[in-house]
């Protein structure tokens, strides 16, 4: 869907999968890509954007100095307003494109204790997660 909308523009998308292994060589460490989709939604993760050498390589001093400001402020309302000025800059100057996430379900045996019914991501985190009788 994605490369016919493209193509409708004038953007011409060969669609090559990749393995986990694979992307993180290629994309995240060696930055080596045009284009990429990948889930990202680890919850309160926005100074990602403040970090230059990151895949995305997004790099506005101004963004850092409000993400610096962020990590030093515990008033809520100015937290907030805050987060709302690095939302600015990342819907100006556009590091990333925002498509979808798809819906985490999760199924498991009611003696599995310990499971995050919410996790806000599509892996679980096993560390605390237990049989019952």
């Amino acid at each position: 869907m994605i490369q016919s909308q493209l193509k409708e523009i004038g953007v011409d998308l060969q669609i090559i999968p990749v393995e986990w292994a694979e992307w993180l060589s290629q994309v995240f460490t060696n930055k080596d890509y045009d284009l990429t989709i990948v889930s990202h939604v680890e919850p309160n993760d926005i100074d990602i954007y403040s970090r230059p050498g990151y895949y995305f390589q997004y790099d506005n001093p101004k963004f850092n100095d409000v993400i610096k400001a962020l990590g030093t402020t515990v008033d809520k309302n100015k937290r907030l307003e805050l987060l709302g000025e690095a939302q600015k800059f990342l819907a100006h100057d556009v590091p990333a494109v925002y498509l979808f996430e798809l819906p985490k379900i999760g199924v498991w045996d009611a003696k599995l204790q310990g499971m995050w019914t919410n996790w806000p991501i599509e892996a679980d985190d096993l560390t605390k997660v237990k049989w019952t009788d």
